[in-house]
């Protein structure tokens, strides 16, 4: 009886472990208490958005590249509305991020798979490599994720 009483409750404790590292690894957003002591739910618009726009997600860290880019943050080439028409050095001009643009007018049309690739492998919807000013964005799954979605969602 006793040794089954020490095997649950060693159970129970890796259970708690693995609790506990699982929280440790939500962003601070999520874990900022709300006014009424409730948690503040982690939101992946907000946090594509603040990437989009800041280059930085929702913690405040700085969304790095492979090399570095000419503007910190997406919005600065491709503008807060994701219009983009910006020219840049090479003769490049930035994209136009545009739902319209990405998905309607274009074929293939950008998937959250492939635009998740354009902005971190710099590969197009159609298998080519975008300009190299395009910087290759290196962040989380999770940001990757979150930023994507953003864009998509731009009109």
């Amino acid at each position: 009886m006793l040794h089954q009483g020490i095997v649950k409750l060693a159970g129970l404790a890796l259970a708690a472990c693995a609790l506990a590292a699982c929280g440790s690894q939500g962003s601070k957003a999520a874990q900022t208490a709300a006014p009424s002591g409730a948690t503040a739910a982690y939101s992946a618009a907000a946090n594509g958005r603040a990437i989009f726009r800041t280059g930085r997600d929702l913690d405040g860290h700085p969304i790095l590249a492979a090399s570095r880019p000419l503007k910190p943050a997406c919005a600065a080439c491709h503008g807060m509305n994701g219009s983009g028409g910006l020219h840049i050095a090479d003769h490049a001009v930035s994209a136009d991020l545009r739902h319209k643009a990405l998905v309607t007018d274009q074929k293939p049309p950008y998937t959250l798979a492939l635009l998740e690739r354009a902005i971190s492998r710099g590969i197009d919807n159609t298998g080519q490599p975008l300009n190299s000013v395009m910087p290759r964005w290196r962040m989380s799954a999770r940001d990757l994720h979150d930023v994507s979605a953003y864009v998509l969602t731009l009109k």
